[in-house]
This record gives C-alpha cells, structure tokens and sequence, in this order.
C-alpha cells in the first residue's frame, strides 16, 4: 500500500489528473518555483538554524540569523525564479522575510517557552489497526513545555490570514498530532500551533480524540477513492496558470501544441479553424437571436394596439392565431429602501403589519386588491404601491377545416 502525504492527498482534491501526472505517470517537468515559496524556504531555514544551535547551547544574535538569511537568499537566487506581482523586485521579498524573521525573534526571545524535541522530523502515521493506510510528513519544530505536554510549530509566510473554520478543520498538522501521540508514549496532551509571520501572530488549536478518529475514517475514505479512481479527471481553475503540468494536461495540451508555431501555421491548425468558425456562428446566432428579439417586441406592440383598438382578445392570421391576456400587480418599494420602512411604519400605526405578516407583499396585494380595509388606511398606502399592468400573448395554431 503507497504511504501518502498531506501534500499528496491535496494534489489529488486540487485536482486528479494533475496526480496522475505527478504521483503515477510520474511526468519530469521544469520545476518553476515563485518568490513567495523561495521566500518561505528561506525564512524556514534561518528558523531551524535558530532552534538547531539552541540544541547544541548556542543562542544567535538576531544579527547572526539576517546575516545567514541574506547569506542562504543570495546564494541561492536565479533570475528564473517567478514574481508574479510585476511591481515588485526581489529586494522587497527579502526585506519582507528579513521582517519576518526579526519580528519572529523579538516575540520568542530567549526561547525558554519549551524544550525542542525534533526539527524537521519525519513523523508517520497510522490510521488503521491493520496498518494499511500509512501516511508521512514532517514537522517543522516539535517542542515539549511539561512532562508529556507537545506543541507541533508551522510556519506560515501567507499573505492572509486564515478564518478559524480553517484552523479548525485543517488536516495536516492535526494529522501529525496522530502521529505524535503513536510515536510518543508519554504523551498527555498536543497543541497545534501556527505561525503567521507576516503577521507577527500566533493561532493555537487542538483536537479531541473523537475528532481524531473522525479524520482517521475520512482519511482512510479519501484513500480509497484515490486508490478506485481510473479516470483521474482534470479539474480546471484559476491554479491551473500555475500548474506545472500544463503542457501534457488534456486541458492545455492543444494550446502548447500551437502556440510556438508561426502565425501562418498557427492559424491552418484544424483546432483552431473549427474553433474559430464555431465562435463566428455562435456569435451570429446571438446577434440574430437579438434582433428577432427586437423585431418581436414590435410586433407584440403592434398586436396589442391592434387588439385595443379592435376590442379583441384574439387575433387571427392565415394558420395561426394569437391570444392577448392582461394582468395586474402591485409594485411595492424595495426591502432596506427608506420608502419601505416608512410602509412598515404605517401599517404599524393602523395596527396592519401583523395581519400581513410582517409585510409580506402578496398578501399586501390582495388586501388592496379586494379593499378589505377602510377607506382611510387604504388611502395612506397609495403614496407606496404603483399598479403596474401587463400583456401576454399566446401564439397557437388554427385547427384544419
């Protein structure tokens, strides 16, 4: 049975074929990576050089640690790495991380919150008696405050923070809490704890042994369903810009085909002219669609005068006849306008509004409509109801003779 991942199971919810391609088709791809995750590799690094060296009795300088950040940034840079955000240049991340990570240390400074146990460890998971679902992940700092009290540290460089429906359903680190709790015996209690560095902030959360188990099944659910899936569907969506995969998706394929072609070979391509012609004739029938639409609302027009002034409720043609019905309704001002709080002002003076229940306008209409009040009352709602009045036309055939 494959040992999986968090990462390897949010491939697959993102979308199934980029698995495929990724974890079975196992497709080699020019690995493209943003600023912002070059960004965050850095900041993880120069925070497991702080904790490392705290193992072995050395406490960094906050000077020691930028020096080292600045060290990692710039021998590691390539003028290949993407920023999307065009008005910004590399500096500006790295006085972002160098923000980071200075906010970081001021917070935590002297690191006597708790013992660190592991650093970027690789923990495993178990999520059946039989252990036939495995998974495997790793945490960036492990720490112990009290005998048998854990705290699993993530660092996060989002540019948002998150809402606490996610905290409170996110997977992973809850999923390491698992693990934590099989791997050590002495455990009371494990706290999840998120760092959110652009923010200087700090999200706390927990798990009961009931949720645990509830995650245990749906993720043991989601396994099978990866380990059934024979079609592996692409799911296209905004992420897709980013998708290294791109050239060799179903969705995306015919476009890198083409795209590196001349104009004049790009244009002959039987993709592209059946495309093309298909949008000229989708687009001519809406242009044509509207301008019978336009044509009709004449003759509708037409046909009601003619039926007015004829005082006729039917109109004959040759094979076809056409029927005019009309109708009222009363129109009342908008919900949350002014107007309509001054109505439910004075159908409260008159004692109405809960005969009405609460204004619900159809039941308003009718009462109008039938004059079931007094004079009075009905007289105080003109200023707030408009009558309007509609025609509707039927067109059927003549029976043969």
């Amino acid at each position: 049975m494959t040992v999986y991942s968090h990462s390897r199971l949010s491939c697959y919810e993102q979308c199934p074929q980029k698995f495929k391609l990724h974890y079975i088709d196992k497709v080699e791809t020019e690995e493209e990576q943003t600023v912002e995750a070059f960004l965050g590799i850095r900041v993880h690094e120069a925070l497991e050089k702080l904790y490392r060296d705290l193992q072995h009795q050395k406490e960094n300088t906050l000077e020691d640690l930028l020096v080292f950040l600045r060290d990692e940034w710039n021998a590691n840079w390539s003028n290949d790495i993407i920023i999307v955000k065009g008005d910004y240049r590399p500096e500006n991340y790295l006085k972002m991380a160098q923000k980071y990570l200075t906010d970081y240390y001021q917070r935590y400074h002297p690191f006597n919150q708790g013992k660190t146990v592991t650093l970027e460890e690789l923990i495993r998971i178990t999520l059946d008696s039989e252990g036939d679902y495995k998974l495997q992940g790793y945490i960036d700092r492990l720490s112990e405050t009290r005998d048998g009290y854990y705290e699993i540290h993530d660092y996060k460089t989002n540019s948002r923070l998150p809402m606490v429906d996610y905290i409170r359903s996110d997977r992973q680190l809850a999923l390491y809490m698992i693990g934590v709790k099989n791997q050590y015996p002495d455990v009371k209690d494990v706290h999840l704890i998120w760092h959110f560095l652009k923010f200087d902030k700090e999200i706390d959360s927990t798990r009961t042994d009931k949720e645990l188990e509830r995650l245990k099944q749906d993720t043991i659910q989601l396994i099978k369903m990866i380990e059934q899936d024979e079609r592996f569907v692409a799911s296209p969506g905004f992420l897709c810009e980013w998708c290294e995969y791109k050239s060799c998706c179903p969705q995306w394929a015919h476009l890198y085909k083409i795209k590196e072609k001349p104009a004049n070979e790009y244009l002959k391509d039987s993709g592209v002219v059946l495309v093309n012609r298909y949008a000229e004739v989708k687009n001519a029938q809406k242009l044509a669609n509207l301008q019978c639409d336009a044509e009709l609302a004449k003759l509708e027009g037409a046909l009601v005068s003619f039926a007015e002034k004829e005082k006729a409720d039917v109109v004959f043609g040759s094979k076809n006849k056409i029927r005019i019905t009309s109708s009222e309704r009363f129109l009342f001002p908008a919900k949350n306008s002014k107007e309509r709080e001054e109505l439910e002002l004075v159908l409260r003076k008159y004692g109405k509004l809960e005969e009405v229940r609460q204004l619900d306008t159809t039941a308003l209409g009718r009462v109008i409509q039938e004059n079931r009040w007094d004079p009075e009352v009905l007289n105080a709602l003109k200023r707030y109801v408009e009558l309007e009045s509609s025609k509707r036309l039927y067109l059927s055939a003549l029976k043969e003779k």
